[in-house]
């Protein structure tokens, strides 16, 4: 990343450093699929069609400067869109957007929540736009009780529309801390539409295509500086249970990293690298990492003989023990973790 780029024609915005990484879905329709309206000259308006398979794009960003960056970036893609959940594996060419097993034609899950600090807020019926993207989105702010806070806005495709009277822009904000959608529909009840507050639910961010007329709108990014740079909202809701809330929440690259690490926590609950252990401390340590490992296989992120193998071939390299107690306590592991998940995943 550059450092330092511009947001708008007036504004300089050099981007700020958070030690928390988040991911940020972009979801490619597939099919020819567009995700924004064509608009004609004459008023006449055709809506998107909803693309049914998607490929999916996992993007890590540190602050909303590299949000703003990307939201800019596909301002002109219009087969694009974000999603605020996490593609389980985003290295399969062609998937749904399913937070849930499709029982009825057999498609798994595609999209786990993991809690963001970023998030966007859709505003519509609220008042008329000036046509100062800039003051309407400072003005919603201000209703929204988030004056001086840091944020960006870009304009919805009914913006400065008689068809669809209101602010009709999309605002992006940052939190102090890792929030859930759930959390953030509680929190926000009204004003804003609560549609968005879902992890499979498309953030439409392409700008509309038109047909015998230009754009409208002169500026498509708002940046609107504050002396807060990010929102103090709780994460205080949970869509499962506590024992399994933890589950269903990794990805599959994620998981191999857990794997090639091989870190774990130790009864002092202090982290440390399974191969740094001597031989003779391996057995305990051994069987709780490879019970982990079967948590993961359990969901689908890693596969069970692969594990087996690395785990196998990592004991003969630093410890050079006994190859059928280590092969017994890494099958053992496995077992009881892939137990424990199922366990887990009855609420």
């Amino acid at each position: 990343m550059a450092n330092e780029y511009i947001v708008d024609r007036d504004t300089e915005v050099k981007p700020q450093t958070f030690a928390n990484r988040n991911i940020v879905t972009v979801a490619l329709a597939l099919g020819g699929k567009q995700l924004n309206k064509t608009i004609f000259a004459d008023g006449r308006i055709i809506d998107f069609k909803n693309a049914y398979h998607y490929k999916f794009f996992s993007k890590e960003i540190e602050c909303l400067d590299d949000l703003c960056q990307l939201v800019r970036y596909l301002l002109h893609r219009p087969k694009c869109c974000l999603l605020r959940g996490v593609a389980k594996d985003d290295t399969l060419p062609k998937q749904r957007r399913l937070l849930y097993d499709d029982k009825v034609k057999g498609d798994p899950a595609t999209i786990i929540e993991q809690e963001q600090n970023w998030y966007a807020l859709d505003v519509d019926n609220y008042d008329k736009c000036s046509g100062d993207l800039k003051q309407d989105a400072q003005k919603m702010l201000l209703a929204l009780g988030l004056s001086g806070v840091q944020a960006f806005a870009i304009p919805s495709a009914s913006y400065l529309s008689e068809r669809k009277p209101g602010i009709n822009i999309r605002l992006f904000l940052w939190n102090s801390a890792r929030i859930s959608c759930l959390s953030l529909k509680k929190h926000f009840t009204s004003v804003v539409d609560s549609a968005l507050f879902s992890p499979i639910q498309a953030i439409y961010v392409a700008r509309p295509t038109f047909i015998g007329m230009a754009d409208p709108c002169s500026d498509l990014v708002a940046w609107i500086p504050g002396d807060q740079i990010y929102t103090e909202i709780s994460d205080t809701e949970r869509v499962v249970g506590e024992r399994s809330y933890r589950l269903n929440k990794r990805t599959k690259k994620q998981a191999e990293a857990f794997l090639k690490a091989g870190n774990i926590k130790d009864d002092d609950d202090k982290v440390v690298h399974l191969w740094d252990l001597t031989e003779g401390n391996r057995h305990r340590p051994l069987y709780k990492f490879s019970s982990w490992m079967g948590e993961l296989i359990w969901q689908e992120l890693l596969d069970e003989d692969e594990v087996i193998d690395e785990l196998l071939d990592k004991c003969m390299y630093y410890w050079r023990g006994n190859t059928k107690n280590d092969d017994r306590t890494i099958r053992d592991g496995i077992r009881n973790g892939k137990e424990k998940a199922e366990r887990d995943n009855e609420f």
